[in-house]
């Protein structure tokens, strides 16, 4: 049984035992009676002992406990170089260094150590990390299929149009073709009819001279000659004056050259251009060089002990008569991006000193927008009942999501938007909703991690609620004209709060 753990020291003596205990030091199992000798020698005594079951939980953790160089134990750390070493590695690489210490020394209380707790923190926002950028992938593969489908489609709609087309042009061309084949058939059927005529009329006259020389007296011959003779003249000259001039027609066909150069030269339908767009996907970082020190536990501090200071203040040139700041953040290349309600069609860029950098075009007037990465903002349009997500390097909409109710406030938080709309209304990036908080939310809406933030103007409040909607707190200061700049104060000490503390 390859889970089977033997007792080192009988092993050693050639009888096999299971062991009870394990210790991390010696690094071998321990029988019961091997326990108690453990412990009783002075050497062994205050080695750490575990179960076997235990041990079963990192025994397969490769944990180095030998030097790679020497292959002698790692009994010593330095703290210049942050290394556990052996004794052959001092008086090579470490003579110099003064805080070399034993590695049991080093290693107390490293379970309370910031190292330890750094270590957890950064595998706990890594794996906070990692669906984000999952979906934001899986997101990436749903929209690259959908382009793929509405090309196939494009392709099927213009295969249909050239068809559509092609009968048309059939049908017009068919009718021209009849419409010239009767003109000239009438025309040479009206000559033909006449040539037939005057046959028809010759021999009628040949056959009325026969029968007077037969029959007829001189007299009769002599001047029926003369009459027949001008009336055969004169058939005569007309069919002449026929034939003089006779067209013979011969039927083409020229093909518009714009289908000949379908039929060959075009070798196919379109091109497929693929547009690669590098961008960088957002990572919350975590601290991960700490030394191995022992964890302080720092001293709180309550909200009521955060101040606020000015920094910076300047002046943003708005674009109609009247002016509503309904939305504000920071870029990640640390300009400051405004949304003017009652301005135009803009998202104005400023950079921290004011200068004004560029506007970004929107559909209407921008209520509210949130960051979603470093070349995507959602954007909302206040009582319109839809919001997009713009592209900010070449300012296209990339998607339009549609709701039932007016679109206010806007946040996102692991890869999901949060909007006032009749509630709070949760999506993902792909507008799909994934759930709605029935809450009596105002126009201003913000997020944390796990918290969300929404103003009720009527009573002047500013309410904390959790993801799954339950009330945390509520913040009331009647003195304030607009909750939505209290929602703002709130939540910049709270961020403050959680950053000092």
């Amino acid at each position: 049984m390859s889970d089977l753990i033997l007792c080192g020291p009988c092993s050693y003596a050639g009888n096999n035992r299971n062991a009870e205990r394990w210790c991390t030091v010696c690094e071998e199992g321990l029988c019961t009676d091997c326990v108690t000798v453990h412990k009783s020698i002075k050497t062994t005594r205050n080695h750490r002992l575990i179960s076997t079951d235990e041990f079963r939980q990192i025994k397969h953790i490769s944990i180095h406990l030998t030097c790679k160089d020497h292959d002698k134990r790692l009994e010593l750390y330095c703290k210049t170089h942050d290394v556990a070493v052996c004794l052959g590695c001092v008086p090579s690489h470490h003579r110099a260094c003064s805080d070399v210490m034993p590695l049991d020394k080093a290693a107390e209380n490293a379970k309370r150590s910031t190292a330890l707790a750094d270590l957890e923190d950064t595998l706990t926002i890594a794996l906070q990390n990692l669906p984000q950028l999952i979906n934001d992938r899986a997101s990436a593969l749903e929209n690259l299929d959908g382009q793929t489908q509405t090309i196939k489609n494009a392709v099927n709609d213009t295969r249909a149009k050239i068809m559509k087309k092609l009968d048309d042009l059939e049908e017009k061309l068919l009718f021209e073709l009849e419409t010239q084949h009767s003109k000239c058939k009438s025309e040479q059927s009206i000559l033909l009819n006449r040539l037939k005529n005057s046959e028809q009329n010759l021999n009628s006259l040949k056959e009325q001279t026969s029968q007077l020389k037969s029959f007829a007296s001189d007299i009769q011959l002599f001047l029926g000659t003369r009459q027949i003779n001008k009336t055969v003249f004169k058939e005569v000259k007309s069919v002449k004056e026929g034939i003089k001039s006779v067209s013979n027609y011969e039927v083409n066909l020229q093909l518009h050259t714009s289908i000949m150069a379908l039929t060959n030269e075009v070798d196919q339908l379109g091109d497929i251009h693929i547009k690669k767009n590098i961008t960088s996907l957002p990572f919350k970082e975590a601290k991960v060089d700490q030394a191995q020190i022992q964890l302080r536990v720092p001293e709180m501090r309550t909200i009521k002990n955060i101040r606020l200071k000015l920094k910076k203040r300047f002046e943003v040139n708005t674009k109609g008569f009247l002016t509503c700041l309904s939305g504000c953040t920071m870029l990640s290349n640390g300009n400051v991006l405004i949304a003017d309600y009652l301005g135009s069609n803009v998202l104005m860029e400023y950079s921290t000193d004011g200068k004004h950098i560029r506007d970004i075009p929107c559909s209407r007037t921008p209520f509210d927008f949130t960051i979603i990465d470093t070349d995507r903002i959602s954007v909302t349009y206040g009582n319109e009942k839809y919001l997009e997500i713009l592209n900010l390097k070449n300012t296209t909409v990339e998607k339009k999501v549609t709701f039932d109710n007016d679109c206010y406030g806007i946040s996102y938080q692991d890869n999901k938007l949060f909007i006032s709309s009749g509630g709070i209304v949760i999506t993902d990036i792909a507008g799909k909703v994934l759930k709605t908080l029935t809450v009596d939310c105002g126009l201003d809406l913000e997020t944390t991690i796990d918290r969300i933030y929404y103003t009720v103007e009527s009573d002047q409040t500013v309410h904390c609620i959790s993801m799954a909607g339950e009330e945390i707190w509520v913040h009331k200061v009647d003195s304030l004209v607009d909750p939505g700049a209290s929602l703002w104060m709130i939540i910049i000490m709270y961020l403050l709060l959680i950053r000092i503390c």
